[in-house]
């Protein structure tokens, strides 16, 4: 068989990803092109290795990555077969970094439920790292992903008084409701701090979701604080299991 060199370049390439991922794209499109079809082994290791000369750690990382999107299963005593053409309809949200952030918000869309006023409970304030009594504005969304067939998650964003305007943007505006708290108010944010937690959706969730009520769903809770540890503000997102994957990757240095 002949060799098929990765293109480094495009590997490289801006918003492309490293190797790894351009090989993942290119076994992904022969999976889904009828190559290797639902069923059929995938080519050994040592094989891909030798077709794309490329390393095997690039192939590990490239299969790890077809595994995570569940276009291919390894079994053991039979090796890896292809488990679908296509990924099932979950959306994968990859976060390394608040650019890697900025690019899973500019890939979805959201739609505006409600607008209200609130005043932050002891519950909502320990939850929230809010100050009891602290008056907040919130928008209840619905975050679509690219098919737009249905939510993804469904979310609630609170801003400080001040900042309430950036919230009337939110269903035409494709940047991220902190980059418009940022850029319209000189907002210099200096940290994200992120908690998840596995829930079950409530009645309430589950309704605006078209989702059944104690399903598992992920909760992901984003505050947003600025240069002087200021809370500015919250999103509140709860992500239905059977339509998203959140993915992270770490880069282990030596010392």
């Amino acid at each position: 068989m002949a060799r098929v060199k990765v293109n480094t370049a495009v590997a490289g390439a801006s918003g492309s990803g490293p190797r790894y991922a351009a090989l993942a794209r290119v076994l992904a499109g022969e999976i889904g092109s009828g190559r290797f079809p639902v069923g059929a082994l995938m080519p050994t290791e040592a094989q891909l290795q030798a077709r794309f000369d490329v390393s095997r750690h690039t192939v590990r990382e490239a299969l790890r990555e077809l595994k995570a999107r569940g276009l291919i299963v390894a079994r053991a005593g039979v090796g890896t077969t292809v488990r679908a053409s296509a990924p099932p309809s979950r959306f994968v949200q990859g976060v390394g970094t608040l650019q890697d952030l900025v690019h899973f918000f500019e890939s979805t869309r959201m739609r505006t439920l409600a607008r209200r006023v609130v005043i932050a409970d002891a519950a909502m304030a320990e939850k929230l790292s809010m100050k009891v009594g602290q008056e907040w504005h919130e928008a209840e969304l619905l975050r679509y992903g690219p098919d737009g067939e249905r939510p993804v998650a469904a979310t609630s964003i609170f801003v400080r008084p001040e900042h309430a305007d950036v919230l009337l943007e939110v269903d035409t505006s494709r940047v991220p409701v902190f980059s418009l708290v940022e850029r319209r108010h000189a907002v210099r944010l200096a940290e994200v701090r992120q908690r998840i937690a596995a829930v079950h959706l409530g009645r309430p969730a589950a309704r605006r979701l078209s989702a059944r009520a104690g399903a598992p769903a992920l909760e992901i809770v984003r505050s947003y604080l600025d240069d002087r540890e200021r809370t500015t503000m919250v999103a509140v997102g709860l992500y239905p299991s059977d339509r998203f994957v959140h993915s992270t990757r770490f880069r282990i240095h030596g010392e």
